[in-house]
Protein backbone atom coordinates (compact mmCIF):
# COMPACT_ATOMS: atom_id res chain seq x y z
CA UNK A 1 0.00 0.00 0.00
CA UNK A 2 1.45 3.09 -1.35
CA UNK A 3 2.49 6.17 1.82
CA UNK A 4 -0.45 9.21 1.98
CA UNK A 5 0.39 11.67 -0.51
CA UNK A 6 3.00 9.63 -1.97
CA UNK A 7 4.31 10.79 -5.74
CA UNK A 8 5.39 7.66 -8.01
CA UNK A 9 8.69 8.32 -9.75
CA UNK A 10 10.31 6.53 -12.42
CA UNK A 11 11.73 3.28 -11.31
CA UNK A 12 14.53 2.74 -14.42
CA UNK A 13 14.93 -0.83 -14.99
CA UNK A 14 13.73 -2.03 -11.65
CA UNK A 15 10.69 -3.99 -10.07
CA UNK A 16 10.75 -1.92 -7.22
CA UNK A 17 8.41 1.80 -6.80
CA UNK A 18 9.30 4.72 -5.61
CA UNK A 19 7.73 7.58 -4.02
CA UNK A 20 8.44 10.99 -3.17
CA UNK A 21 6.82 11.52 0.48
CA UNK A 22 7.29 13.63 3.04
CA UNK A 23 9.23 11.75 6.32
CA UNK A 24 9.21 13.74 9.71
CA UNK A 25 8.70 17.16 7.76
CA UNK A 26 11.65 16.28 5.26
CA UNK A 27 11.53 15.20 1.73
CA UNK A 28 12.01 11.33 1.05
CA UNK A 29 11.82 8.96 -0.80
CA UNK A 30 9.53 5.33 -0.26
CA UNK A 31 11.01 2.58 -2.01
CA UNK A 32 9.07 -0.30 -2.32
CA UNK A 33 10.43 -3.76 -2.85
CA UNK A 34 10.14 -5.70 -5.88
CA UNK A 35 7.15 -8.75 -5.21
CA UNK A 36 8.35 -12.00 -4.06
CA UNK A 37 11.08 -13.30 -2.36
CA UNK A 38 13.75 -12.05 -4.44
CA UNK A 39 12.28 -8.43 -3.44
CA UNK A 40 12.49 -8.91 0.62
CA UNK A 41 16.35 -10.23 0.17
CA UNK A 42 17.02 -7.00 -2.20
CA UNK A 43 15.31 -4.99 0.39
CA UNK A 44 17.63 -6.52 3.53
CA UNK A 45 20.88 -6.17 0.98
CA UNK A 46 19.89 -2.27 0.33
CA UNK A 47 19.63 -1.55 4.14
CA UNK A 48 22.79 -3.50 4.97
CA UNK A 49 25.49 -2.54 2.34
CA UNK A 50 23.60 1.37 2.61
CA UNK A 51 24.33 1.30 6.20
CA UNK A 52 27.63 -0.48 5.50
CA UNK A 53 28.80 2.17 2.98
CA UNK A 54 27.61 5.29 5.12
CA UNK A 55 29.95 3.85 7.85
CA UNK A 56 32.83 4.09 5.75
CA UNK A 57 32.06 8.07 4.32
CA UNK A 58 30.65 6.64 0.82
CA UNK A 59 28.04 9.50 0.26
CA UNK A 60 24.51 7.10 -0.02
CA UNK A 61 21.23 8.36 1.09
CA UNK A 62 20.37 8.31 4.62
CA UNK A 63 18.42 5.39 5.74
CA UNK A 64 15.67 6.74 8.01
CA UNK A 65 13.31 3.64 8.51
CA UNK A 66 12.80 -0.17 7.05
CA UNK A 67 9.87 -1.67 7.95
CA UNK A 68 10.67 -5.55 8.36
CA UNK A 69 7.01 -6.83 7.66
CA UNK A 70 6.21 -4.62 4.28
CA UNK A 71 9.90 -4.40 3.25
CA UNK A 72 9.43 -0.43 2.49
CA UNK A 73 12.45 1.91 3.37
CA UNK A 74 12.05 5.50 3.43
CA UNK A 75 15.49 7.11 2.63
CA UNK A 76 16.94 10.34 2.20
CA UNK A 77 15.49 11.98 -1.17
CA UNK A 78 18.66 13.56 -2.89
CA UNK A 79 16.58 15.40 -6.08
CA UNK A 80 15.87 14.39 -9.60
CA UNK A 81 19.42 15.30 -11.03
CA UNK A 82 21.61 12.39 -12.25
CA UNK A 83 25.02 12.72 -13.16
CA UNK A 84 23.86 11.39 -16.98
CA UNK A 85 21.42 14.99 -17.13
CA UNK A 86 24.23 17.02 -15.76
CA UNK A 87 26.95 15.60 -18.42
CA UNK A 88 24.89 15.93 -21.17
CA UNK A 89 23.95 19.27 -20.79
CA UNK A 90 28.25 20.24 -20.75
CA UNK A 91 28.36 18.21 -23.43
CA UNK A 92 25.70 20.28 -25.80
CA UNK A 93 27.51 23.47 -24.48
CA UNK A 94 31.10 22.08 -25.33
CA UNK A 95 32.36 22.10 -22.12
CA UNK A 96 34.61 19.36 -21.95
CA UNK A 97 36.98 20.41 -18.98
CA UNK A 98 33.61 20.34 -16.84
CA UNK A 99 32.81 17.21 -18.29
CA UNK A 100 36.10 15.50 -17.01
CA UNK A 101 35.99 17.15 -13.66
CA UNK A 102 32.49 15.52 -12.94
CA UNK A 103 34.23 12.14 -13.49
CA UNK A 104 37.25 12.51 -12.15
CA UNK A 105 35.02 13.60 -8.95
CA UNK A 106 32.94 10.51 -9.41
CA UNK A 107 35.99 8.08 -10.10
CA UNK A 108 37.67 9.73 -7.09
CA UNK A 109 34.47 8.75 -4.83
CA UNK A 110 34.78 4.99 -6.54
CA UNK A 111 38.43 4.35 -5.89
CA UNK A 112 37.09 5.61 -2.14
CA UNK A 113 34.19 3.04 -2.19
CA UNK A 114 36.09 0.01 -3.55
CA UNK A 115 38.79 0.06 -1.74
CA UNK A 116 37.38 0.84 2.00
CA UNK A 117 34.08 -0.61 0.94
CA UNK A 118 35.09 -4.04 0.73
CA UNK A 119 36.70 -3.21 4.23
CA UNK A 120 34.99 -5.37 6.70
CA UNK A 121 32.21 -6.29 4.19
CA UNK A 122 30.27 -9.41 4.51
CA UNK A 123 29.61 -11.04 2.17
CA UNK A 124 25.84 -12.44 3.55
CA UNK A 125 24.31 -9.09 2.97
CA UNK A 126 24.57 -10.24 -0.89
CA UNK A 127 21.43 -10.96 -2.04
CA UNK A 128 22.53 -11.79 -5.39
CA UNK A 129 25.77 -13.84 -5.30
CA UNK A 130 28.95 -13.07 -3.05
CA UNK A 131 31.46 -12.32 -6.27
CA UNK A 132 31.53 -11.55 -9.37
CA UNK A 133 33.52 -14.79 -11.24
CA UNK A 134 32.95 -16.35 -14.54
CA UNK A 135 30.15 -18.23 -14.21
CA UNK A 136 27.98 -15.21 -13.31
CA UNK A 137 30.24 -13.62 -16.22
CA UNK A 138 29.23 -16.07 -18.59
CA UNK A 139 25.63 -16.70 -17.66
CA UNK A 140 24.35 -12.86 -16.88
CA UNK A 141 26.57 -11.00 -19.23
CA UNK A 142 27.85 -13.15 -22.56
CA UNK A 143 24.97 -15.35 -22.66
CA UNK A 144 21.99 -12.67 -21.38
CA UNK A 145 23.94 -10.69 -24.63
CA UNK A 146 23.19 -13.52 -27.06
CA UNK A 147 19.42 -14.48 -25.62
CA UNK A 148 18.02 -11.02 -24.94
CA UNK A 149 20.04 -8.65 -27.82
CA UNK A 150 21.26 -11.32 -30.45
CA UNK A 151 18.42 -13.66 -30.57
CA UNK A 152 15.52 -11.80 -29.12
CA UNK A 153 16.06 -8.15 -30.34
CA UNK A 154 18.24 -8.42 -33.81
CA UNK A 155 16.82 -12.13 -34.83
CA UNK A 156 20.05 -13.32 -34.86
CA UNK A 157 20.83 -17.25 -34.02
CA UNK A 158 23.93 -18.50 -32.22
CA UNK A 159 26.61 -21.20 -33.14
CA UNK A 160 28.18 -23.66 -30.63
CA UNK A 161 31.35 -22.04 -31.77
CA UNK A 162 30.16 -18.43 -30.76
CA UNK A 163 29.20 -20.34 -27.47
CA UNK A 164 32.55 -21.55 -27.01
CA UNK A 165 34.11 -18.64 -27.48
CA UNK A 166 32.07 -16.18 -25.28
CA UNK A 167 32.55 -19.25 -22.34
CA UNK A 168 36.61 -18.57 -23.05
CA UNK A 169 36.09 -15.05 -22.59
CA UNK A 170 34.20 -15.11 -18.97
CA UNK A 171 36.44 -17.77 -17.91
CA UNK A 172 39.55 -15.10 -18.34
CA UNK A 173 37.65 -13.13 -14.87
CA UNK A 174 38.83 -16.32 -12.83
CA UNK A 175 42.10 -15.66 -13.53
CA UNK A 176 42.07 -11.57 -12.09
CA UNK A 177 44.33 -11.71 -9.41
CA UNK A 178 42.33 -9.48 -7.19
CA UNK A 179 38.71 -9.71 -6.96
CA UNK A 180 38.12 -9.00 -3.42
CA UNK A 181 37.13 -5.05 -3.91
CA UNK A 182 34.02 -3.53 -3.18
CA UNK A 183 31.62 -3.97 -6.50
CA UNK A 184 28.98 -1.59 -7.24
CA UNK A 185 27.65 -3.65 -11.00
CA UNK A 186 25.40 -0.79 -11.66
CA UNK A 187 27.90 2.09 -11.43
CA UNK A 188 26.61 4.54 -14.36
CA UNK A 189 25.63 7.59 -14.82
CA UNK A 190 21.78 7.63 -14.17
CA UNK A 191 22.80 5.66 -10.15
CA UNK A 192 25.07 8.83 -9.51
CA UNK A 193 22.82 11.60 -8.14
CA UNK A 194 24.31 15.78 -7.89
CA UNK A 195 22.86 16.85 -4.41
CA UNK A 196 24.07 20.60 -3.85
CA UNK A 197 26.75 20.37 -5.85
CA UNK A 198 28.00 17.13 -4.57
CA UNK A 199 27.90 13.49 -5.65
CA UNK A 200 25.71 10.88 -4.22
CA UNK A 201 25.39 7.22 -5.25
CA UNK A 202 22.09 5.02 -5.50
CA UNK A 203 20.88 1.52 -6.48
CA UNK A 204 23.95 0.03 -4.38
CA UNK A 205 21.59 -3.31 -3.27
CA UNK A 206 23.30 -5.50 -6.09
CA UNK A 207 26.93 -5.07 -4.08
CA UNK A 208 29.56 -7.55 -4.06
CA UNK A 209 33.21 -8.64 -4.19
CA UNK A 210 34.82 -7.98 -7.34
CA UNK A 211 37.94 -6.85 -9.54
CA UNK A 212 38.41 -2.99 -9.55
CA UNK A 213 38.20 -2.87 -13.59
CA UNK A 214 34.46 -3.71 -13.81
CA UNK A 215 32.52 -0.59 -11.93
CA UNK A 216 35.24 1.73 -14.34
CA UNK A 217 34.17 0.41 -17.20
CA UNK A 218 30.70 0.67 -16.30
CA UNK A 219 31.05 4.33 -15.61
CA UNK A 220 33.31 5.62 -18.71
CA UNK A 221 31.51 3.30 -21.09
CA UNK A 222 28.53 3.98 -19.74
CA UNK A 223 26.01 4.23 -22.92
CA UNK A 224 23.18 7.03 -21.19
CA UNK A 225 26.42 9.30 -21.76
CA UNK A 226 28.73 7.99 -24.45
CA UNK A 227 31.74 9.40 -23.79
CA UNK A 228 34.23 9.21 -26.89
CA UNK A 229 36.61 6.82 -26.34
CA UNK A 230 39.78 9.41 -26.69
CA UNK A 231 38.20 10.33 -22.59
CA UNK A 232 38.61 6.67 -21.27
CA UNK A 233 42.31 6.44 -21.21
CA UNK A 234 42.62 10.09 -19.65
CA UNK A 235 40.04 9.27 -17.09
CA UNK A 236 40.96 5.83 -15.89
CA UNK A 237 44.80 7.08 -16.46
CA UNK A 238 43.61 9.53 -13.54
CA UNK A 239 41.77 6.94 -11.90
CA UNK A 240 45.02 4.91 -11.00
CA UNK A 241 46.86 7.73 -9.65
CA UNK A 242 43.21 7.78 -7.00
CA UNK A 243 43.93 4.16 -6.23
CA UNK A 244 47.84 4.72 -6.15
CA UNK A 245 46.90 7.52 -3.19
CA UNK A 246 44.97 4.84 -1.64
CA UNK A 247 47.72 2.79 -1.77
CA UNK A 248 46.93 0.32 -3.91
CA UNK A 249 49.27 -0.20 -6.20
CA UNK A 250 48.48 -1.76 -9.97
CA UNK A 251 50.86 -2.94 -12.79
CA UNK A 252 49.05 -0.16 -15.12
CA UNK A 253 49.91 -2.93 -18.46
CA UNK A 254 47.54 -5.41 -15.97
CA UNK A 255 45.02 -3.47 -15.06
CA UNK A 256 44.68 -2.12 -18.88
CA UNK A 257 44.11 -5.81 -19.73
CA UNK A 258 41.55 -6.36 -17.07
CA UNK A 259 39.28 -3.24 -18.00
CA UNK A 260 38.98 -3.77 -21.23
CA UNK A 261 38.04 -7.77 -20.76
CA UNK A 262 35.63 -6.48 -18.28
CA UNK A 263 34.49 -4.07 -20.50
CA UNK A 264 33.40 -5.73 -22.85
CA UNK A 265 31.30 -7.93 -20.84
CA UNK A 266 29.94 -4.91 -19.01
CA UNK A 267 28.38 -3.89 -22.62
CA UNK A 268 27.54 -7.35 -23.54
CA UNK A 269 25.45 -7.48 -20.10
CA UNK A 270 23.95 -3.63 -21.17
CA UNK A 271 22.97 -4.93 -24.62
CA UNK A 272 21.09 -7.99 -22.70
CA UNK A 273 19.33 -5.90 -20.17
CA UNK A 274 18.37 -2.54 -22.36
CA UNK A 275 16.95 -5.33 -24.88
CA UNK A 276 14.95 -7.13 -22.33
CA UNK A 277 13.71 -4.14 -20.73
CA UNK A 278 12.62 -2.97 -24.20
CA UNK A 279 11.50 -6.41 -25.42
CA UNK A 280 9.88 -8.42 -22.38
CA UNK A 281 9.09 -5.15 -20.32
CA UNK A 282 7.42 -2.45 -22.48
CA UNK A 283 10.61 -0.33 -21.05
CA UNK A 284 10.78 2.09 -24.30
CA UNK A 285 13.39 4.22 -22.41
CA UNK A 286 16.17 1.49 -23.00
CA UNK A 287 15.32 1.74 -26.79
CA UNK A 288 17.67 4.61 -26.98
CA UNK A 289 20.47 3.34 -25.36
CA UNK A 290 20.95 0.25 -27.75
CA UNK A 291 22.80 1.71 -30.44
CA UNK A 292 25.22 3.50 -28.79
CA UNK A 293 26.23 0.41 -26.14
CA UNK A 294 26.25 -1.46 -29.39
CA UNK A 295 29.00 0.96 -31.17
CA UNK A 296 31.49 0.85 -27.52
CA UNK A 297 31.20 -2.91 -28.06
CA UNK A 298 32.24 -2.70 -31.51
CA UNK A 299 34.98 -0.34 -30.32
CA UNK A 300 36.05 -2.51 -27.87
CA UNK A 301 36.42 -5.54 -30.21
CA UNK A 302 39.31 -3.53 -32.24
CA UNK A 303 41.30 -4.00 -29.04
CA UNK A 304 44.55 -5.80 -29.77
CA UNK A 305 43.58 -8.42 -26.76
CA UNK A 306 40.41 -9.59 -28.43
CA UNK A 307 41.99 -10.61 -32.04
CA UNK A 308 40.92 -14.44 -31.38
CA UNK A 309 36.88 -13.72 -30.88
CA UNK A 310 36.50 -14.51 -34.69
CA UNK A 311 32.84 -15.41 -34.28
CA UNK A 312 31.85 -12.78 -31.72
CA UNK A 313 33.78 -10.14 -34.73
CA UNK A 314 31.78 -11.72 -37.20
CA UNK A 315 28.86 -11.44 -35.62
CA UNK A 316 28.78 -7.78 -34.52
CA UNK A 317 30.26 -6.15 -37.59
CA UNK A 318 27.19 -7.31 -39.74
CA UNK A 319 24.75 -5.58 -36.51
CA UNK A 320 23.36 -2.57 -37.08
CA UNK A 321 20.51 -0.75 -34.73
CA UNK A 322 18.83 2.79 -35.22
CA UNK A 323 15.33 3.71 -33.70
CA UNK A 324 12.21 3.37 -35.68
Amino acid sequence: MKPILAIPLSSDGSDRRFFKIRWKDKPALAIEPSPGDIGTSETYSYVAIGNHLASVGIPVPKIYDFNKDTGVIMVEYLGDRHLQTEILALISQNKWSQVKRLYRQALSLLAKMQVCGCRGFNRKWCYDSEYYDSKLAREREAFYFLQSFVEGLMGCGKTPELEDELTRLALQVDLIDNKEYFLHRDFQSRNIMIQNGALRIIDFQGGRLGPLGYDVAALLLDPYVALPETIWSELSEFYLNELDALNIDLDQATFEREFYLLALLRTMQALGAYSYLYLKKGKVFFKAYISPALSNLKALLVHKDFEKLDNLKLLVAGLHYSIK
